[in-house]
């Protein structure tokens, strides 16, 4: 289990400002005595006890990664063992023997949900919550506003420009200009004031895709370099967490930063529209047009992460629905490998014989350790 892992657990329980508590209060309004609970993205199972307290019955703590160790170590001197049921699957795998009458969930991230967050939180709630059950959170509004941040562009795209040892760095650039970075941004830093761009109400989303756009003016004369983006979640009926710049104290998450490709002056009064599109936090568009006040022509900047991906020739072939798969020499071993899960041999006796069948295509005993370790991490 990483060290890296357990810090970031460790930033969750201790230095999200007054995150847990407003958690705290979201869950005592809507857990009732006897409800069954879904914990989705559960971690070291804070919230699963936090429902417990509440009154909860049971509770489904679903958690992919190995954080879920932390929270069965915590789970007996909590004195809630007998009541919370920790499942290491991806949700998408699991199946549940009932359904919930409340789901929760704390999977944020800089700007809204984490990747792959909110088509996770819409198939649990379609398979998962009983009708007319309860969500925690139940909204999330994403804010932009057109950030000044000559340090954070400085490096994380500009670093680009450099030769390192008589090497030009600069076909990097284009890469990095178009990746969403974290930052921390205060008010003054803001050329306008947050704006929101889409409310996604968490019963009634039924895809992965948000997107919404804001016209707005800049307040001040200075320099943008991107999109500072932010959210602020509704966990419940008064109950709000957010990572707006200088009203972050329920989160301390850093925001989002969308570089453009060029910094742009702009003085009062100029109009900025700002427009960003998300396909469930994985893949990300955004787009700034600047209109100067005074008439004038617009500067228009276009961005999107699937430009930050390297794309070898022919890697996107194997996308195309008329693409023909032929089974790969790693494949075949697979294959073979998976018809000896008999359940007899054991994991020794299967390593020499896959070094035995397949050493050839096996370049070192650690490579065929890896491999089989690999495979029976997936279907063991």
């Amino acid at each position: 289990m990483s060290s890296d892992l357990l810090q970031f657990h460790a930033f969750c329980v201790t230095d999200t400002g007054t995150r847990l508590d407003q958690y705290a209060r979201a869950i005592a309004q809507v857990v009732r005595p006897g409800d069954v609970v879904v914990d989705l993205g559960a971690g070291t199972g804070i919230l699963s006890f936090l429902a417990c307290a509440a009154g909860a019955q049971r509770v489904y703590a679903i958690e992919a990664s190995e954080a879920i160790a932390y929270g069965e170590a915590l789970a007996a001197p909590a004195g809630w063992a007998d009541r919370v049921r920790f499942i290491n699957e991806p949700s998408s795998q699991v199946t549940l023997p009932e359904r919930a009458d409340v789901i929760v969930a704390d999977i944020h991230d800089t700007f809204g949900l984490q990747a792959g967050g909110l088509g996770a939180f819409i198939d649990v709630r379609e398979r998962m919550l009983k009708p007319g059950g309860r969500l925690i959170p139940s909204s999330v509004d994403l804010f932009a506003a057109p950030i000044e941040a000559h340090d954070i562009y400085r490096r994380s795209v500009d670093m680009w420009r450099q030769r390192i040892h008589g090497i030009d760095l600069s076909p990097l650039r284009r890469l990095a200009v178009n990746q969403k970075h974290p930052g921390r941004f205060d008010t003054r830093q803001l050329i306008a004031p947050p704006a929101v761009l889409s409310t996604v109400v968490l019963a009634a989303i039924d895809a992965p895709h948000v997107g919404g756009s804001a016209r707005t003016t800049a307040a001040r004369s200075g320099t943008v370099h991107g999109i500072c983006g932010s959210f602020a979640t509704t966990l419940s009926e008064g109950v709000t967490i957010g990572n707006l710049p200088g009203d972050s104290a329920t989160t301390n998450f850093a925001q989002a930063f969308f570089p453009i490709d060029a910094p742009v002056a702009v003085a009062a009064g100029d109009e900025i529209v700002i427009a960003v599109d998300s396909f469930d936090s994985i893949q990300l568009r955004w787009q700034m047009t600047f209109a100067p006040h005074g008439g004038g022509a617009s500067t228009c900047f276009d961005h999107s992460t699937f430009h930050a991906t390297p794309v070898r020739p022919g890697a996107l072939d194997k996308r195309a629905d008329s693409y023909r798969p032929t089974l790969t020499t790693r494949g075949a071993m697979e294959r073979e490998l998976l018809d000896r899960f008999d359940g007899t041999t054991s994991a020794v006796d299967l390593e020499r014989w896959l070094i035995d069948r397949f050493g050839a295509h096996l370049p070192s005993a650690r490579e065929a350790a890896a491999f089989l370790k690999a495979t029976i991490e997936r279907c063991g």
